[in-house]
């Protein structure tokens, strides 16, 4: 049974509040590796990352960061389109997790934990009556 729009609460206000601190998550840690990259002893590391490597992870994460942002402007104006953004955002950053994983950036157990949440949070987006009554209904 269908009823009216259901607003951004339950589930899914924590879904949006943890793609938020998601995001934070990423932008800290990309912030973090520049740092590291210019001082790779506040690491205890003694040589450099390579710069192809810290470019990859770098743009990856701002794309994810910068996609959070478009997400938040879809949800906010309850556009339709939010369902597919999300689950998209959602597959990009597991994509992005196995491609470090592949160029030796991230080891399969890491890979395997850090994808959790964006399979969950897909998997969430589709399923959810709640989703469908607050971005298609309205």
């Amino acid at each position: 049974m269908r009823s009216g729009p259901a607003g951004i609460r339950g589930w899914l206000l924590v879904y949006v509040i943890a793609l938020g601190v998601q995001a934070l998550h990423d932008l800290g840690l990309t912030v973090a590796a520049l740092v590291v990259h210019a001082r790779p002893r506040l690491a205890g590391l003694v040589s450099f990352v390579p710069l192809p490597s810290l470019l990859v992870y770098v743009v990856s994460n701002l794309i994810v960061v910068l996609y959070t942002v478009v997400l938040y402007v879809l949800m906010c104006t309850r556009r339709k389109s939010a369902i597919f953004h999300n689950v998209s955002c959602n597959a990009l950053a597991v994509i992005f997790l196995v491609c470090w994983h592949f160029l030796g950036m991230k080891s399969s157990l890491g890979t395997i934990v850090d994808s959790l949440p964006g399979i969950v949070g897909a998997w969430y987006i589709l399923a959810s009556q709640r989703v469908r009554n607050t971005f298609i209904l309205t």
